[in-house]
């Protein structure tokens, strides 16, 4: 399997398009920026700044007001015609400001100032890093639901699935493993398929294996292939490595394979090689290997059921999925997406739920996960030829989880203190407004006088925890 062609796992630092004709404020710049492992490009004219961005992704242009024959704003109104999304800090000196203000005006996202310290300089870069990490997770997003497989769970403003969401954009950047984990049915196969789909591999095959569903008999011979009369039964068939050459293979539920299967997968994926069932000659294929396994493997190392070796192997990138539980903020989100999906599946234009099947739904502890939720959703779905559905139609244990438990259950002890304390209040926030929208019928300004807030505090407040008016109004 060859991985050389691609480029590390790690997030790609901006890369800094510097433009100055001042030898000495580019050299300091371009210093500044290599020291703190920003991808810098520094250039002197127009001619040179606009065959860098011709010849690799510029994120960020920094253009001196003043070049020359020049400007830096015509020079950035140039830049974007070859890559529109750059974005753009006009360094000015003194007694320019107000064309610096020009040039905001013009599409430019700040300014700096002679001279320049690094203080001023990296404080507007962390700014600008947020804003494309979010940009980059939203296109990310756009991209799951544009390719039919947001019933993933990859969708939902939960803020423990952030990092997720850019560890997958990191894992499509690479040709390394990826080792998946998180509970049964929380959507690791689906993370995997999303993987595939925004790899550089995404227009070759994509094959997948449940090593849970092969018999163990079996798993060596649909891996490798196997030749006519190999063993009882056998014919001669191609593996479903060599099927995903080019392309990526995702084993799911790894852990299963047999410890003297473990060996024969190690040496194909340090090589690239392996022998079919019952044949002498070697064969090759070109793979991105993604595993998936609901156990701790780590643990079974130590047990001797699965092999030290192959784990670092599989797991040069490791993504943990939260269970559904960890993330209360999506359910409902979650819910509606399929509900909306089936329901346009049948042509049905009248599905919804009833605010009591919705207050059910978001309060339950979801132990199947995802794969659970769009079960029950679409099962109530079909017992409801017209109209809403409600909570006697839900196919679940009416057994709701406490504010309190949801919290502790949601405990990360690996996790920053402001971290934790941002996801606890905002459960907190949104199990209160929940109850005070219920206690008011779903009557807004009643609820903030309630709560003491102006209506427009009080909307706030229900965006931020995704919450809708119109959910606990009785039709």
């Amino acid at each position: 399997m060859n991985q050389s062609s691609q480029p590390n796992a790690e997030a790609r630092r901006l890369s800094v398009l510097v433009v100055d004709d001042d030898e000495l404020v580019l050299k300091t710049l371009h210093s500044l920026l290599k020291s703190k492992g920003y991808d810098a490009i520094a250039v002197s004219n127009e001619k040179d700044a606009l065959e860098a961005a011709s010849k690799k992704q510029i994120d960020i242009a920094m253009l001196d007001l003043m070049l020359g024959e020049g400007n830096g704003i015509e020079l950035m109104g140039r830049l974007r015609e070859i890559v529109p999304s750059v974005m753009t800090i006009i360094v000015t000196g003194y007694g320019t400001i107000e064309k610096a203000v020009e040039a905001m005006h013009q599409g430019a996202w700040d300014f700096l100032t002679k001279p320049v310290t690094s203080g001023m300089l990296f404080e507007k870069l962390d700014r600008i890093e947020e804003i494309c990490m979010l940009r980059r997770e939203q296109d990310f997003r756009r991209k799951v639901i544009d390719r039919d497989f947001a019933y993933s769970g990859m969708i939902g403003p939960s803020p423990v699935m952030t990092p997720i969401y850019e560890a997958v954009l990191r894992a499509a950047q690479s040709s390394l493993p990826v080792l998946i984990e998180g509970e049964t049915g929380s959507g690791k196969e689906y993370l995997a398929e999303a993987i595939h789909l925004n790899s550089t591999r995404s227009k070759k095959p994509y094959v997948i294996m449940d090593c849970t569903a092969t018999p163990n008999s079996l798993i060596e011979a649909t891996l490798f292939g196997s030749t006519k009369g190999a063993f009882t039964g056998a014919v001669e068939r191609k593996g479903l490595l060599e099927a995903a050459d080019g392309g990526s293979i995702f084993l799911d539920e790894v852990g299963e394979i047999e410890i003297d299967i473990q060996p024969k997968l190690l040496r194909c994926l340090e090589t690239g090689r392996f022998r079919p069932v019952g044949s002498t000659k070697e064969t090759g294929s070109d793979f991105r290997i993604i595993c998936a396994t609901n156990r701790d493997l780590m643990a079974e190392t130590k047990a001797g059921s699965f092999r030290t070796d192959l784990f670092y192997r599989i797991s040069a990138q490791r993504i943990v999925i939260p269970p559904l539980r960890e993330r209360a903020a999506d359910i409902p989100v979650l819910a509606r997406f399929f509900l909306t999906r089936i329901a346009n599946e049948y042509n049905r234009t009248d599905a919804d739920f009833t605010p009591e099947a919705l207050r059910v739904i978001a309060q339950y502890a979801w132990p199947g996960n995802i794969r659970q939720l769009r079960f029950v959703v679409e099962s109530a779905f079909f017992q409801t030829v017209e109209g809403k559905i409600g909570a006697e139609h839900l196919s679940i244990e009416n057994e709701p989880v406490s504010m309190t438990d949801s919290i502790q259950s949601a405990v990360d002890v690996d996790q920053d203190f402001k971290s934790f304390r941002d996801d606890a209040i905002l459960q907190a926030e949104t199990a209160y407004i929940k109850q005070l929208l219920e206690s008011t019928n779903g009557d807004v300004r009643l609820a903030a006088q309630k709560a003491g807030l102006t209506r427009e505090a009080m909307y706030r407040v229900m965006s931020r925890c995704n919450l809708s008016a119109s959910e606990f109004r009785d039709s």
